[in-house]
């Protein structure tokens, strides 16, 4: 690795990542896999496609897909579908809907342009489903979803399913993300239903649950970016660098392509989807240097917006976060074990940036990336007069504080929530 190579992480990412990590984990660990251990099949799938003009053609449109898939499973009953939003006959409340997300910067419509549209929120109704806006989400028939391609939630609309919209739509997200739990309740439960349709022989049915010993072994996840119509499987090539290929925009055809990925039918299948795959990509693949196809990283795009959006109230000095909140109080984030073992330690700091007292705690969700999390600290202590109401240890330390400058005190009125 270049020894220039940590110049690329920005002043607000650099204190909180290690270069040699990232450089490690921006490779997708599925085709790392291959790389490492399946020579040989990325050879053979190579010299497949060379004689599949009409799929290398065909692909990323839905129709390639479904034509790649039928070729590897045999499976000649997976098809692709017709249907077009824009010839729905409620595809102007769609636009209204989709005019609102992009005015207030939704993730559920990244990378188109729009004006911004005001608070106000509206109601549709859109293929029988009722759907209002929330802010930068949407809640479809009462479940809330804040992130993912937008349209391809109003495609999974169309489709006329008895299962929850929105549950199919995180679900796909869980999958491309390689965080889906199944419990045991769930595996029993997916079991009768495959025996109710008929896959009586439930191990070696292209769609029947997989059996407990392949669920225990990590399928690993395709990580993709999004746009508004579907996910982008990002791929790493080296000095060439990153590339993206659109997924299908069929919801259901989708929901096939990651059934297969995730072993169904067979893992040798599963390895050569994602050796043809990773083929495809630099083939007709776009190459795309800001996809942010990771957790981590789409965290800290998060996190870095958050900073550069406040920047008269957040600055950035020898790697640590001097925050500005609404009582007047400077609060210090820096890389360092802190209480309850997040990575971070917070702590009041004099006019000369002198930490005070000891570090406090914020409880916040370890289960999310780093980035979220330091988002959600970022956000929580410039509103600090409200955390003070939550926290009692932001409180006493605010206290704290205002007794070593008394000026504070009458610079605005807080409640005292705590005796």
């Amino acid at each position: 690795m270049p020894e220039h190579y940590n110049l690329i992480l920005c002043s607000v990412c650099g204190p909180w990542n290690d270069p040699n990590e990232l450089l490690r984990l921006s490779m997708p660990a599925w085709q790392n896999y291959l790389e490492q251990h399946q020579k040989d099949l990325l050879n053979e799938s190579r010299k497949w496609l060379q004689g599949e003009h009409r799929i290398v053609g065909a692909i990323p449109y839905n129709a390639g897909w479904a034509d790649l898939l039928r070729k590897i499973t045999g499976n000649m009953q997976i098809t692709s579908s017709d249907v077009q939003l824009d010839e729905h006959r409620d595809y102007h409340a769609y636009l209204q809907i989709r005019e609102i997300m992009v005015g207030r910067k939704s993730k559920l419509f990244p990378g188109l342009e729009g004006e911004e549209t005001g608070s106000d929120e509206i109601e549709v109704r859109f293929n029988g489903h009722q759907v209002r806006t929330s802010q930068s989400g949407l809640i479809v028939d009462g479940a809330r979803v804040e992130r993912g391609p937008g349209t391809l939630l109003f495609m999974m609309m169309l489709e006329r399913r008895a299962d929850s919209v929105v549950l199919r739509f995180l679900d796909l997200l869980h999958q491309i993300e390689g965080t889906v739990n199944n419990s045991r309740a769930k595996i029993e439960s997916e079991r009768r239903e495959a025996l109710r349709g008929g896959h009586f022989s439930l191990i070696g049915a292209a769609d029947a649950p997989q059996p407990e010993s392949k669920r225990m072994q990590t399928i690993p996840a395709p990580l993709c970016d999004w746009n508004h119509d579907t996910y982008l499987l990002g791929i790493e090539f080296g000095v060439r660098g990153r590339f993206v290929i659109p997924l299908p925009t069929q919801p259901s055809l989708l929901e096939r392509f990651l059934r297969i990925w995730g072993g169904r039918p067979s893992m040798l299948v599963s390895d050569r989807l994602r050796a043809l795959t990773r083929d495809l990509a630099q083939l007709v693949g776009i190459k795309a240097e800001d996809a942010r196809i990771t957790p981590l990283e789409r965290s800290f795009s998060l996190f870095r917006s958050i900073v550069d959006a406040n920047s008269d109230t957040v600055e950035i000095i020898d790697g640590a976060l001097f925050i500005t909140g609404r009582s007047g109080v400077t609060w210090r984030v820096k890389p360092g074990r802190g209480a309850h073992n997040v990575p971070y330690l917070i702590q009041t700091v004099s006019n000369n940036r002198i930490a005070l007292g000891q570090p406090v705690c914020m409880y916040d969700d370890a289960k999310l990336p780093l980035g979220d999390r330091l988002a959600s600290v970022v956000l929580g202590l410039l509103n600090d007069d409200i955390l003070r109401t939550q926290f009692e240890q932001i409180h006493f330390a605010i206290i704290m504080h205002e007794q070593r400058n008394p000026h504070l005190q009458n610079r605005i009125r807080l409640r005292q929530p705590f005796p």
